[in-house]
């Protein structure tokens, strides 16, 4: 298999990675896990609160989870 198929594969997964993605990662990650809800998807959770932390998000206040 070659690198950009196993990278792309590797994009796909819902579980969360070993450590917290790059903003250009994390921007990808939301791209691709679009439709995935937070709460299952933990490769999006943890893009979402990347870019959270790095002021790329901002949470609308007035909603709860």
């Amino acid at each position: 298999m070659d690198d950009a198929m196993r990278e792309l594969l590797e994009l796909n997964a819902h579980n969360a990675l070993p450590t917290t993605p790059t903003v250009d990662l994390a921007h990808q990650i939301m791209r691709v896990h679009r439709e995935c809800a937070t709460d299952y998807c933990g490769r999006k959770d943890q893009a979402l609160h990347a870019l959270i932390a790095e002021g790329r998000i901002v949470p609308d206040s007035s909603r709860t989870r």
